[in-house]
């Protein structure tokens, strides 16, 4: 097994700082980008499979059409930054998560497997974005929590604000292909559901941060009509 590094911060505190990633964070390039910078701050400590990676690099070439090999190459360098990535031996727990998706049970296994026997005592974040598939129930008794993206992400800032701002500008700084403005990073948070990241780091860089609307799309309230002043809006205003 290798080394585990000693991470800064109260461990056993909300959120946990042991980390499975499942595959559907790893297909949005940002966000893939935002917490492997976190892992190399040692904010938290990243782990996934070989199934969840094949399980990524598999759809995010067939759904997004991406460049296989430049997949191929980011996931080498993945590698390379988190030396003790790869859980193993969770299988024989899959039958325990019945009230898992099927196609989802070994994700939820090689969580329990992190709690139970890699990081014994320690609780383990489930890291998704599409946390419906991951039944409350199905986690009962066990050292695993549970957290869509957006929720583990503003999570993280709650509890160590200042090197999580750190961070995500260092992140953005680092954007090259392409490069993102302040403004635009910041709307890419709230498109994951960052809102506390986003907000905080709007109010830092003075932009604005748009809001999301009922059917989920981004608006900025700049950019909303203004309504006329009714006659008591105005003889106040005297």
């Amino acid at each position: 097994m290798p080394k585990r590094r000693v991470l800064d911060g109260n461990e056993a505190a909300q959120p946990p700082r042991v980390v499975l990633i499942d595959a559907n964070v790893f297909f949005a390039p940002r966000m893939r980008d935002l917490v492997m910078h976190l892992h190399a701050d040692e904010l938290i400590n990243v782990q996934w499979t070989s199934e969840i990676e094949s399980e990524w690099t598999r759809n995010v070439v067939k759904k997004q059409d991406a460049d296989a090999e430049g997949i191929q190459e980011c996931l080498r360098g993945m590698r390379a930054a988190v030396p003790g990535w790869e859980v193993t031996g969770y299988e024989k727990h899959v039958d325990q998560f019945e009230a898992v998706d099927a196609k989802d049970r070994h994700v939820a296994a090689a969580a329990y497997k992190l709690s139970l026997d890699d990081w014994p005592g320690q609780p383990v974040a489930l890291v998704t974005k599409n946390i419906k598939d991951f039944p409350a129930k199905a986690f009962e008794g066990t050292q695993v929590t549970r957290f869509a993206l957006g929720a583990y992400v503003d999570a993280l800032y709650a509890a160590e604000p200042v090197r999580v701002l750190k961070v995500a500008e260092s992140c953005r700084k680092k954007l090259k292909h392409p490069p993102l403005d302040k403004e635009r990073y910041v709307a890419v948070l709230m498109n994951h559901g960052c809102a506390g990241l986003a907000g905080a780091l709007a109010q830092a860089w003075s932009v604005e941060c748009p809001l999301v609307a009922k059917d989920g799309t981004l608006y900025y309230e700049s950019d909303r009509p203004k309504k006329p002043a009714t006659k008591a809006a105005k003889k106040a205003a005297r």
